[in-house]
């Protein structure tokens, strides 16, 4: 009566829906899962605050000290977070200045406990305006959630307590 290829599409079709439905019901389930991350971040160092002449622009250097217990944003639908150091400062040409400094992939659970200290920048602080001297400078820590099946939670969380340091007046150049 039927068919190999139609008994195949049916089992076929079967398993997809099942599957669908499974994975519907792990995305929507884990938009309950309660977090809690701490997190501590402080001035290590400041190394340099210098005028670069060959792209005409300031350039700050320094290290941070970074504690971040990140393991309660992990659950059955996270594949990995991706986190990272954000500077944001004003500005008279703009109003909001935002730089990321420093970032990583954090692929397991294990790894989601970041102590760094004395945590060089990945990335410079430039600023062609040459508007950095003086300047607060409020460090915070994001992430962002990549989950295994569902939405995709851009700017899924910062931490709360933001670090800010203030960078000097004149050029500086420390050994």
């Amino acid at each position: 009566m039927y068919n190999i290829f139609v008994r195949a599409n049916a089992v076929f079709f079967y398993w997809t829906t099942v599957i669908f439905f499974l994975s519907m019901g792990c995305s929507v389930t884990s938009f309950f899962f309660e977090a809690n991350p701490t997190v501590s971040m402080q001035l290590n160092k400041f190394e340099e605050l210098s005028y670069v002449h060959s792209y005409n622009a300031e350039n700050a250097l320094f290290s941070l000290d970074i504690d971040a217990n990140l393991t309660s944003l992990f659950n059955w639908n996270v594949k990995q977070l991706f986190v990272w150091v954000c500077a944001e400062y004003r500005t008279r040409t703009y109003e909001k200045n935002q730089v990321i400094l420093w970032d990583t992939i954090i692929d397991d659970v294990r790894d989601a406990h970041i102590q760094l200290k004395d945590e060089k920048l990945k990335y410079e602080l430039t600023s062609f305006e040459r508007e950095l001297r003086n300047q607060e400078i409020n460090l915070t820590l994001s992430w962002d959630i990549m989950p295994v099946v569902g939405i995709l939670k851009m700017h899924g969380g910062q931490a709360t307590n933001v670090h800010q340091i203030n960078l000097p007046q004149k050029y500086v150049k420390y050994p």
